[in-house]
């Protein structure tokens, strides 16, 4: 959704509603935790704040390093499955702060 504010600027939000699907979280759970749920893998660990910087960096840059593979990440995170939709959803998803 795009919205423009008062001041002319435009605000970008990114729907997080697909990123929540059985789907996506299932993908998440075989695919995903073994890396970003361990907090010695290196990897981005899920629902933390540490997905802020990589987020600011473009959404478009984070689903391009996981289809391609980055540093120790393999091309597709392994998920030979997953569809470049898959791959964002379940992007959004790890991106999403959990409340405690």
């Amino acid at each position: 959704m795009i919205k423009k504010l008062s001041t002319g600027l435009l605000l970008v939000m990114v729907s997080s509603a697909n990123a929540t699907d059985d789907y996506s979280k299932e993908l998440y759970e075989i695919y995903c935790t073994a890396c970003h749920a361990v907090a010695t893998s290196g990897a981005p660990q899920a629902f933390t704040s540490e997905w802020d910087k990589l987020v600011n960096k473009g959404f478009n840059t984070l689903v391009n390093n996981a289809i391609n593979g980055i540093g120790n990440m393999p091309p597709m995170g392994t998920c030979t499955e997953c569809s470049a939709e898959d791959l964002e959803d379940i992007i959004r998803y790890m991106a999403q702060e959990q409340k405690p």
